[in-house]
């Protein structure tokens, strides 16, 4: 069930990856900002099959497209989002816990979305572009949003050979184990 599961976040990264190079493309900064968020949330639930005080259980859960916010890691707490955002920022990546919350104004109709709109302010007059595409001045905030993305692709990518080095292990062992007893 492991491999599935495993196999599943690795095939939704790529998903994700080929979605954001064409927003990327498009210079639709809402889908950018949202598909970061969405591959961070594919980080939380890799991490949560780490951490999980029943890795399986997790891991069964999540294939059948439960949530996992009532399954506990491996100190007792609930595995909320927050929970898992805030003990991947302590553990694994001091930025996370503050990229989730950017992103997540991608998400939920926020100030990103006033942001995006505003073209400027003149005479005391405000000048929106609604459905223009975005201007060259807000280029900077695409490739923060490109550099946050390969950022935590390659943070899944740190789980994911973890996992394949402990499979490797494993096998390995098992077959010093089977040459023994064949011998």
């Amino acid at each position: 069930m492991e491999d599935f599961f495993f196999c599943a976040s690795a095939d939704r990264c790529t998903d994700l990856i080929d979605g954001f190079i064409s927003m990327l493309k498009q210079r639709n900064l809402t889908c950018v900002g949202a598909l970061l968020r969405l591959q961070m949330d594919n980080c939380m639930k890799s991490y949560a099959a780490f951490v999980a005080q029943d890795k399986n259980d997790v891991v069964q859960c999540l294939i059948d497209g439960e949530k996992i916010n009532k399954k506990k890691d491996n100190q007792g707490k609930v595995l909320s989002d927050a929970h898992l955002k805030n003990r991947i920022a302590k553990e694994l990546d001091p930025c996370f816990d503050q990229v989730y919350e950017q992103a997540s104004g991608y998400i939920h109709l926020s100030s990103k979305a006033f942001y995006q709109m505003l073209d400027s302010v003149e005479d005391g007059h405000i000048n929106f572009q609604v459905g223009l595409d975005l201007p060259i001045r807000r280029n900077p905030v695409l490739i923060e949003a490109a550099d946050a993305f390969i950022h935590f692709v390659e943070l899944q990518q740190k789980m994911l050979l973890a996992v394949a080095d402990s499979k490797r292990r494993t096998d390995a062992e098992l077959e010093k184990e089977e040459n023994k007893v064949h011998n």
